[in-house]
């Protein structure tokens, strides 16, 4: 599990990133992807130029390490 620093959106919002077994998430968001295995998600990504292999919603949005492991777990 990590946390990096990242951008998301057209105007290359800064973010905070969560990543947890090839899954990623933008602190805050609902949505949930999964990006495959290995060290994907590094420091000063752009979200939108990972390739997802697959993705699901978490209803309460995801603002932690911990709350992505849940949901992976759910």
């Amino acid at each position: 599990m990590k946390t990096t620093q990242g951008y998301y959106g057209s105007s290359h919002n800064p973010c905070t990133i969560f990543e947890h077994n090839g899954w990623y998430v933008v602190e805050g968001s609902q949505n949930v992807n999964q990006a495959g295995d290995g060290d994907i998600i590094r420091l000063g990504v752009d979200v939108e130029t990972v390739q997802d292999f697959d993705c699901f919603t978490w209803p309460d949005g995801i603002h932690s390490e911990e709350d992505l492991e849940e949901a992976i777990d759910a």
